[in-house]
């Protein structure tokens, strides 16, 4: 009987040391891109300019001849790396640069992609030229995942 005693006292205090206050942990960085049910097509890193992008599109841009199909909507997510504090020699995706949209839908009367540019956290960004950006966008290759659902 004694050592029951002795068990409920020492779980009894275990519990009550246990019950300290929560501490939220800090985020690594803000909350920037919300990408709406779309899904990851690809990531495109470029070291030069230290930046990292993520090429999201809807589920008409995942099909075989997306690059044809009105329906399709891509955009090009782009961050600037930084290094992870929790992982020595990695980089992360830091803070939002910009959003680059294509949208497939003027095709379907025979225009050219819609394209826009949504500029973050950078100066001024415009590219040269859309109609290459957008064959840009269109032409990189899907990323292969061994469990790839879609």
């Amino acid at each position: 009987m004694r050592v029951i005693n002795l068990f409920t006292v020492a779980a009894l205090a275990f519990t009550i040391a246990s019950c300290t206050e929560k501490k939220d942990i800090p985020a690594i960085r803000p909350f920037a891109f919300n990408d709406s049910g779309l899904h990851v097509i690809t990531t495109v890193i470029n070291e030069k300019d230290n930046e990292v992008s993520m090429l999201y599109g809807n589920k008409a841009a995942l099909g075989q001849n997306a690059a044809s199909n009105p329906e399709a909507a891509y955009k090009l997510v782009t961050y600037r790396e930084q290094e992870s504090k929790f992982w020595f020699g990695s980089y992360i995706n830091g803070e939002l640069l910009r959003v680059e949209t294509v949208n497939m839908q003027p095709t379907a009367k025979g225009q050219a992609p819609a394209y826009s540019v949504d500029v973050y956290n950078q100066a001024a960004y415009t590219p040269a030229d859309a109609a290459a950006r957008t064959q840009f966008i269109q032409t990189l290759d899907r990323a292969w995942y061994p469990c790839d659902p879609y």
